[in-house]
C-alpha cells in the first residue's frame, strides 16, 4: 500500500521549530513542511524531534510484524491499532 503522507526520513530544520519532508513525486521540488511549532523550546522541541521520528517509528512497527513469530506478535495487539490509525 502506498502511503498518503510525504514518506520519511522527516528532518527538524535548523532552527529547531520546523519538521520538513522531501517529497518523492518530484525530485526537484522544495521540502514539504510538516509541522511548524513556533520557538523550539521545552516540550515544543520534544515534539519536533517525536514528528521527525514518525515515519521511521511506523516503519520500524510494521517491519516488526515482518519478523515476529505469529504467537508472540498476538501480544502486540495495541502496536498493531496504533499502525493502523497512521495509515488510511
Amino acid at each position: 500500500m502506498k502511503t498518503q503522507h510525504t514518506p520519511g526520513p522527516w528532518r527538524i530544520g535548523d532552527a529547531g521549530n520546523t519538521v520538513f519532508g522531501l517529497p518523492d513525486t518530484v525530485p526537484d521540488q522544495a521540502p514539504v513542511i510538516i509541522a511548524g511549532l513556533g520557538k523550539a523550546r521545552g516540550a515544543k522541541a520534544a515534539n519536533a524531534r517525536l514528528i521527525a521520528a514518525a515515519p521511521d517509528l511506523l516503519e520500524a512497527a510494521k517491519r516488526f510484524f515482518e519478523v515476529t513469530d505469529v504467537q508472540y506478535a498476538a501480544n502486540f495487539h495495541d502496536l498493531r491499532d496504533d499502525i493502523a490509525k497512521a495509515q488510511p
